[in-house]
């Protein structure tokens, strides 16, 4: 209960508890307003907590429906069990059958170098360089007219012709200058390939009477030779000197230095560790000495040459070159796996082979003496379950906000953001995703309804398996649209791709033009670009305002097409996610503005204590100077009774 000290100092006042009467007049002024701004404040703090709400359940909805991507529609199978194909690439997989044969397997280079006693014991200093290529066994016969077959004249800037094909040439070219003649002044350009197929140029000058030069890179062919501007006197002969080892110009040589003093087996195995297609082990072989097992990655064109440079003050290090005696180290050699797919026979330098059939990964264990069947089906059991899995995740997020969403009546309250407009946007955009059109798989836009989903009153999704079961026969692309974002053509002679990892054209069709002279995608010309193995492809414009990010690879030329860009809805539903979630989202936004609702409310509570402080004072003050009215009349009325009475005893 409230002391009333002004009443209480004031005895001779009214005697009416003024603070009392105080506090219920300012509580009567100001708590209605207090009230609705503190409900107010409830709301604001739901509706925060609320949009706090949504935004988990996006990004459980970007998270739940990112592992979903790059879903299949595939089953594979093999007859071999030790040979066996998965889908690696759903956007490019398509269905096939092929009978294989396992001829050879892929296999590393392993080098030895033993007869070591210990494994820290000093063996020298110095560098070791290592190169990767492909030791030569079948190189062609060291011939001085094996890439022309006569004496040929040179004239400036024209091409000698058309060289001798080889196989394998194996070697580095070699000019001959005729008798009599002078070649010192000439350059000739070689243009050809490495042992590795590597696109490979060098520029050497001839030489003088009767001189021969040579390269000093590696050709295993060659499709031209041209003198430079300046020639001098003489014919010459074009041919080569068979090598015995040809750098893979694809990989980069690696230089170790050894250090004085740790020059031992563990220092070097460490060392060659760190060199990216390397692997090297120190091997006890139990008869009291250790082993240098150096280990490459399979490929015939991954195989190492190590040379060694000694100090001379701390040789020993020359052990491991084996520039020259590299068979007496090696106990594998370094091989292509070679197959026999439908009668075709073909080689790869891995036993994990992702390029022979498109979107699949074909992993070889062992050869097989007779042709088994590899098959990519179409799983409509697997697809199903995936698409119901994709439904679920949409129906999870769709609860939630249409519960934070709902509209109240008379009987249902209303939810929490059910005023708000930025979340209900949010809600219509994820319909708008789930329910329209997909454009970029093809020439027609793509549904989700064609595959039997249905949006029912609530904008919960449902499945009719009968619709489903009869349209993914007819077309499974819709299946591709939802879980698979990709690139593809109109013409099997095309290969459509991102020129870059973050490539993002716009989804949509574009027309691709190659009229001989340039080559146009949507009206814009390509790049021609040549990549590491000569082959020819096509980059669209960086500053495309559509395709923007496209390569185009063409196995034959192809005069016009279609190429199409589809976005998956999973990948249209991350994008837009993001975009919500990001600090100039709409979900931000509105989260934003609510939050300074809140702070204005809560201003507007310290004004309503201001209003109590300031209405107390001043009524106070008023009751105050009542009280002292109140007093002095009681005071005079005491004075006059007094009096009176005075007067009535004296008569």
């Amino acid at each position: 209960m409230a002391v009333d000290y002004l009443s209480a100092i004031n005895q001779g006042g009214s005697g009416l508890n003024i603070t009392q009467i105080v506090d219920s007049l300012v509580e009567a002024e100001t708590t209605p307003e207090k009230d609705k701004i503190n409900e107010n404040v409830e709301f604001k703090t739901l509706e925060i907590s609320s949009l706090g709400t949504v935004a988990s359940e996006l990004n459980l909805l970007k998270t739940n429906t990112s592992a979903l991507a790059n879903k299949t529609k595939l089953s594979t199978s093999s007859a071999s069990t030790l040979n066996t194909i998965s889908v690696s690439n759903p956007a490019l997989a398509q269905t096939f059958s092929s009978d294989v044969t396992v001829s050879t397997l892929a296999t590393p280079q392993t080098l030895e170098f033993s007869g070591f006693t210990s494994t820290s014991e000093n063996i020298g200093s110095g560098s070791i360089t290592v190169d990767f290529g492909n030791w030569i066994t079948n190189g062609t016969a060291t011939d001085d007219d094996s890439l022309f077959n006569d004496t040929t004249s040179v004239t400036a800037s024209t091409s000698l012709g058309t060289p001798t094909a080889h196989s394998n040439l194996g070697g580095v070219v070699r000019i001959l200058t005729a008798t009599g003649g002078d070649q010192s002044s000439a350059s000739f350009t070689i243009v050809g390939t490495d042992m590795a197929g590597n696109a490979l140029t060098e520029t050497i000058n001839g030489g003088g009477d009767g001189a021969a030069v040579t390269t000093t890179k590696v050709f295993k062919s060659v499709t031209s030779i041209t003198p430079g501007s300046t020639v001098g006197t003489g014919n010459v002969k074009i041919g080569h000197v068979a090598s015995d080892f040809g750098p893979n110009t694809a990989s980069t040589s690696s230089t170790l230095t050894i250090g004085s003093g740790s020059g031992n087996l563990t220092s070097i195995a460490s060392n060659l560790n760190s060199i990216t297609g390397v692997a090297a082990s120190i091997l006890n072989k139990g008869d009291g000495t250790y082993s240098l097992v150096v280990r490459t990655e399979t490929g015939v064109n991954n195989a190492i040459k190590i040379s060694v440079s000694e100090d001379a003050s701390d040789t020993g290090l020359s052990t491991f070159d084996t520039t020259s005696d590299n068979s007496s180290h090696q106990k594998t050699a370094a091989t292509d796996a070679y197959l026999v797919v439908d009668g075709v026979t073909v080689s790869r330098s891995s036993n994990t082979i992702t390029d022979l059939f498109d979107g699949h990964e074909f992993k070889i264990t062992s050869v097989t003496a007779s042709s088994f069947r590899v098959s990519s089906q179409l799983d409509k059991t697997s697809a199903l379950t995936s698409l119901k899995e994709f439904v679920d995740v949409l129906n999870d997020t769709r609860v939630t906000l249409n519960e934070l969403t709902r509209q109240g009546s008379d009987t249902v309250e209303a939810g929490p953001l059910s005023k708000n407009v930025a979340v209900k946007s949010l809600v219509n955009k994820i319909s708008s995703i789930t329910t329209g059109a997909i454009v970029g798989y093809g020439s027609k836009d793509l549904y989700l309804s064609e595959l039997g989903v249905r949006t029912e009153m609530d904008g919960t999704l449902t499945i009719n398996e009968k619709t489903f079961n009869s349209q993914f026969d007819l077309d499974s692309t819709v299946f591709d649209a939802i879980f698979n974002t990709m690139f593809s053509s109109g013409s099997s002679y095309l290969k459509v791709e991102g020129s870059m990892a973050t490539s993002n054209p716009t989804p949509g069709q574009y027309s691709y033009i190659n009229d001989g002279s340039s080559v146009k995608l949507d009206g814009l010309a390509m790049t021609s670009t040549t990549d590491a193995s000569g082959n020819t492809y096509y980059v669209s414009s960086g500053t495309a305002a559509n395709t923007a990010g496209i390569k185009i690879t063409e196995a034959q030329t192809v005069s016009s097409a279609y190429i199409y860009f589809g976005k998956s809805l999973i990948d249209q539903l991350t994008d837009y996610i993001d975009n919500s979630l990001s600090s100039k989202g709409t979900l931000n936004k509105s989260e934003t503005t609510a939050s300074n609702d809140l702070l204005d409310l809560k201003m507007d509570l310290i004004s309503v204590d201001e209003k109590v402080e300031s209405l107390t004072v001043r009524y106070k003050k008023q009751f105050s100077s009542m009280e002292s009215v109140v007093t002095s009349l009681k005071s005079t009325g005491d004075y006059l009774k007094n009096m009176m009475d005075s007067w009535n005893s004296d008569n």
